[in-house]
């Protein structure tokens, strides 16, 4: 098992993809209605906040 920062950078770098893909899906014109739209811009919010609460812990760990 990987320690606990090497996992926190791997889920950081997975979240990160997935904020990359979620943005051009935006601005690519992917969401077909409203509904669609709402439903990425909520994941984009939701990954955007724990990208930011990784980098919080693993710079509060760092520090130490």
């Amino acid at each position: 098992m990987a320690d606990p920062t090497t996992f926190a950078y791997s889920l950081l770098k997975a979240i990160q993809e997935r904020i990359s893909l979620t943005q051009e899906a935006i601005l690519q014109g992917g969401p077909k209605n409203m509904e669609s739209y709402k439903q990425l811009v909520g994941e984009l919010q939701g990954l955007e906040f724990c990208e930011r609460e990784i980098r919080d812990q693993l710079q509060k760990t760092e520090d130490e």
